[in-house]
Order: C-alpha cells, then sequence, then structure tokens
C-alpha cells in the first residue's frame, strides 16, 4: 500500500493521467458521492490483476467497479485498539485511526489507510485486454 503497489502481483499499480486504478467494492446505492472521500485500506491494482482480484475475493464478486483515484494521500492505520488491562492489555475491537490521534498508542496497526480523493469510474471495457475478467 504505501508504494502503490498491486494487491494481487505486488508489480506496479496501473497508472495513466487519470490517476491510479483501484478495484472496489460497489457501494454507490449506499453512499452519495461515493467513493469520493472513502477510505481504503486496500492496495491499488494493476489491469492485468483486475480479473484475478474479481474471481478470488469474495467481497469483489457481490459487485465491484474500477475506479481512477488522483489523490490518495495517507491518512491513518487500521488495526487492533487495546485498552490496559489488570496482567496486559486488552484488546477491544479493530479500528480506523488517523495520525494524531491519542489512541494510536494503544494500538497495533496492521494496515495503511489511503483517503482517495479526485475519483472516476473506469468501465471495465476500457481496461484493455490486459484485464483477464475471465
Amino acid at each position: 500500500m504505501r508504494e502503490l503497489l498491486c494487491q494481487v502481483c505486488s508489480g506496479p499499480a496501473d497508472r495513466t493521467s487519470e490517476g491510479v486504478l483501484w478495484l472496489m467494492r460497489d457501494f454507490r446505492e449506499d453512499w452519495p458521492g461515493w467513493p469520493e472521500g472513502a477510505a481504503s485500506v486496500d492496495p491499488p491494482v494493476c489491469a492485468r490483476c483486475v480479473g484475478t482480484s474479481m474471481r478470488l475475493c469474495p467481497a469483489l464478486r457481490r459487485g465491484a467497479v474500477a475506479v481512477r483515484v488522483r489523490e490518495f494521500a495517507v491518512v491513518g492505520v487500521w488495526g487492533t485498539l487495546y485498552r490496559p488491562g489488570v496482567f496486559a492489555p486488552v484488546a477491544v475491537n479493530a479500528v480506523r485511526l488517523t495520525y494524531g490521534d491519542p489512541l494510536t498508542h494503544w494500538m497495533v496497526a496492521a494496515a495503511l489507510v489511503r483517503e482517495l480523493r479526485g475519483c472516476s469510474f473506469v468501465p471495465f471495457e476500457e481496461l484493455g485486454d490486459t484485464a483477464d475478467m475471465g
């Protein structure tokens, strides 16, 4: 995620003048203006691995979209939040925290969080023959 590598093959993510390619579960019906401003813990993808990702990821099989993103600042971390316990810290739950949040001292981070801005949808057929959808 830090280096914007493909979540499937670890090669460079697909990048054009329109932005970096993200493959995401489709939440347009639930969130007006989505994915603008969305927080993502999933790395981007290269066009060649779109089909593999769609086949192997159960969440994406429920409905996915390809999105070009122009701005993708790292804004925080996702992980397990802990609280003080009698003998040792006790896990509370998984949360996303922004950098600077005082609770980050009580977190074991598992993923970076990027805020996605300048988003535009890309029809799968525009990804070309490199997107193995089969």
